[in-house]
C-alpha cells in the first residue's frame, strides 16, 4: 500500500544530476519533439528515491525494482480505489464467484503471450495462485487460497477457505507469473535480471544510475499504448526536488515543500500537482493500555487538535483536515454515509478542558494532568528522524495539547526501531498512516479488524490493537454481502464505530504524492479527470495512466 512518501521512498547519498538526465533523454522535448513523430521522447519517472539500482525485477522481493509491477507483470483485472466498484478487465475478461463466495471462476483473454513468446493461459493463473498459497511471504493479498485448477486454456477455478466476495478487487489486482520461468524459483529469494511477463514493456537497458523499459512489439494491447520507452533515473530524496524543478521529470511522487514556487511557477501551463487522499494519517492510541478504555480522554484529545493548523503548517496546505469517518476525499467520498456527509471536527480547547475536568483528570503542580488511575498524561511519540513532516505534526500536537494539560514530546529514532515498536505495541501513543486499500472495507480492516490480532509478536496492521466484536461483525457482514446495498450497510456500521468509538484519531488524508509535467506527455489524471491515483508508485493505477498518455502537440 502507498500513501505518503515515508512509506515508499528509499534514501541515499547521491543521485543522477539534472544535466546527466537531460543528456539521457535528449533534452526536454526528446529526439522527436513533443508531437507525433516516430521518435517520441521517453516517459521519465521518479517513483521512489534511490542512490543506485540493483538489477532485480522479482515482484515479491523487498528490493524489487519499481518497473516490475504492472509494466512487466500484469493483473487479471484493474481496480483503483478512486473508481469504487469498477473492475476493469485486463488479462481476465471476467471473474465470478459462486453463490457461497468461496470459488472464483476466472475467464481469460485468449490472445496474450509472455514477452518471450510463450502463450499465457490458465496454467499460469493456477501456478500463480498455488505459489501464493504455498509461500505465505508471497501471498501479499493474504487470501486463504486452498486450491486452484485449470478448467480449460482460458478458464481457471480458484477455491478459498471461506467467502471472499469482499476481496474481489484485491484478488483481481494479483499480477500473473509465467509458470515456465518461475516453477523452480524461490519466489522471495530469486533474483530476476531478465524479467518475462505479459506486460506492455520489457527491459531495454540497465545501469546502476538509469534503466529503461521499451514497448513490446508483440503486446496483446499494443495499439493501446503510445509511450515507447519508460526511463527510471536513480535520484535520491535529497536531489529529487532540484531534478523536479529543472523540468527533467515527466512524472514524480514525493513531498515537495513550497511546490508552487519550486515547481509550478516556472511553467504553469505544463506543470501540476494533484494530491487525492490515499489513506489517512492518525494519532494512534494503543488500546492495550487501560488509559484508552476511557472514551472521554480520546474525545478531549480530539477536541484539542487544531487539524487546520496541522494541515496549513506541517503539510503546507496540501490537504484539508480529515473527515471524522477517516475516509479520504475524493477517493472514498461517495462511500461516506448520508448521516456523516456534513460531519466535521471542531477545534475547541474549552470543551476539551471541560471533558477532562468532569472525567476526573486533575492537574498536578507542574500543570500536567493525571488520570483517575494515577497515570500522568505525559506521552512520547517516537518517529523516524528523517520524517520531517510528521515530526512537525508531532511538535504542533505537543503545543496544542499543552493547552489542556497534556504533555506530548516527539523523539527521533531509526525507521527500523519505529517499525518494530509500532508492530509490537511498544507505545502509548503513535503517529502513522493507514492505506486506503481498494475499498473503505480494506481501510477499516487495516484500522480495527481482529484478523490482525496476534498472541505475541508483531502485527502488520491495526497497530492500535483495537479489537471489538461489533467491528468484526460488520467485517463479516461485508465479506459475505452479495450486493452493493448490503456492503454499503456494513460500511455504515464501520463508519459509526469509527466516529463514536474513535479507535484512531484521524488528522488529515494521507496524500497520494503526484506531480506531473506535460511538456512531452498529456493525459495524467487530475481533479477534473480523476480516473486513477496519480503517484508513479501506485499500482495498478499507473498502468491505466500510461495507457492514457498521448504525445503533447507542439
Amino acid at each position: 500500500m502507498q500513501i505518503s512518501r515515508r512509506f515508499v521512498l528509499g534514501t541515499g547519498a547521491a543521485g543522477l544530476t539534472a544535466g546527466a538526465l537531460a543528456a539521457c533523454s535528449g533534452g526536454p522535448n526528446g529526439a522527436g519533439g513533443g508531437g507525433g513523430g516516430k521518435n517520441l521522447p521517453p516517459l521519465t519517472l521518479y517513483p521512489v528515491g534511490a542512490n543506485t539500482f540493483q538489477k532485480n525485477f522479482n515482484p515479491f522481493s523487498p528490493t524489487s525494482l519499481n518497473g516490475s509491477r504492472s509494466f512487466v507483470y500484469e493483473p487479471l483485472m484493474i481496480s483503483t480505489p478512486i473508481q469504487l466498484g469498477n473492475q476493469i478487465p485486463w488479462l481476465a475478461e471476467s471473474m465470478e464467484f459462486n453463490e457461497e463466495g468461496n470459488v472464483l471462476t476466472i475467464s481469460l483473454r485468449n490472445d496474450v503471450t509472455f514477452s518471450d513468446g510463450e502463450k499465457f493461459d490458465a496454467d499460469d493463473v493456477v501456478f500463480t495462485f498455488l505459489l501464493m498459497r504455498d509461500n505465505p511471504a508471497a501471498n501479499y493479498t493474504a487470501r486463504p487460497i486452498t486450491d486452484a485448477k485449470k478448467i480449460d486454456d482460458t478458464t481457471a477455478e480458484i477455491t478459498f477457505d471461506g467467502p471472499q466476495l469482499a476481496y474481489i478487487e484485491a484478488i483481481g489486482n494479483i499480477q500473473m507469473l509465467p509458470e515456465h520461468i518461475w516453477k523452480d524459483l524461490d519466489p522471495i529469494e530469486a533474483v530476476i535480471e531478465e524479467p518475462i511477463g505479459t506486460g506492455p514493456y520489457v527491459l531495454d537497458q540497465f545501469g546502476e544510475q538509469l534503466y529503461t523499459l521499451k514497448k513490446r512489439e508483440d503486446y496483446w494491447n499494443k495499439e493501446g499504448f503510445q509511450v515507447q520507452s519508460l526511463q527510471f533515473p536513480a535520484i535520491t530524496g535529497e536531489t529529487f526536488v532540484n531534478t523536479l524543478a529543472s523540468g527533467d521529470l515527466d512524472w514524480a511522487g514525493g513531498f515537495v515543500a513550497n511546490v508552487e514556487d519550486v515547481f509550478h511557477k516556472a511553467d504553469p501551463e505544463h506543470r501540476g500537482t494533484w494530491l487525492p487522499g490515499a489513506g489517512v494519517v492518525c494519532l494512534i492510541p494503543n488500546d492495550e493500555n487501560p488509559l484508552w478504555k476511557d472514551l472521554e480522554l480520546k474525545k478531549a484529545l480530539s477536541a484539542a487538535i487544531d487539524r487546520q493548523q496541522i494541515c496549513d503548517v506541517a503539510i503546507q496546505g496540501y490537504v484539508k483536515p480529515a473527515h471524522p469517518t477517516g475516509l479520504p476525499k475524493p477517493t472514498f467520498e461517495k462511500a461516506i454515509a448520508e448521516e456523516y456527509t456534513d460531519a466535521a471536527y471542531t477545534y475547541d480547547v474549552d470543551e476539551a478542558n471541560r471533558i477532562l475536568d468532569e472525567a476526573g483528570y486533575t492537574k498536578g503542580s507542574d500543570g500536567i494532568r493525571v488520570a483517575p488511575s494515577g497515570e500522568k498524561l505525559d506521552f512520547t511519540i517516537e518517529l523516524p528522524s528523517d520524517w520531517v513532516d510528521l515530526i512537525d505534526v508531532a511538535t504542533l500536537l505537543g503545543e496544542q495539547f499543552e493547552k489542556i494539560g497534556v504533555k506530548l514530546t516527539s523523539q527521533g529514532i531509526s525507521l527500523e526501531a519505529y517499525t518494530e515498536k509500532r508492530g509490537t505495541g511498544q507505545f502509548v501513543l503513535a503517529l502513522g498512516a493507514f492505506g486506503a486499500g481498494n475499498t473503505p472495507f480494506d481501510m477499516y480492516r487495516f484500522m480495527m479488524s481482529s484478523e490482525y490480532k496476534v498472541e505475541s509478536g508483531t502485527v502488520n496492521q491495526n497497530f492500535g490493537r483495537f479489537y471489538r466484536e461489533e467491528a468484526d461483525k460488520a467485517f463479516a457482514a461485508y465479506s459475505v454481502a452479495a450486493d452493493d446495498e448490503a456492503r454499503a450497510a456494513a460500511t455504515v456500521d464501520l463508519q459509526k464505530i469509527m466516529v463514536e468509538q474513535m479507535p484512531n484519531l484521524p488528522l488529515y488524508p494521507a496524500p497520494n504524492w503526484f506531480h506531473y509535467n506535460t511538456v512531452n506527455w498529456t493525459g495524467f489524471p487530475n481533479a477534473d479527470d480523476p480516473y486513477a491515483l496519480g503517484a508513479p508508485f501506485q499500482t495498478p493505477d499507473r498502468l491505466l495512466i500510461v495507457q492514457k498518455l498521448t504525445p503533447t502537440e507542439d
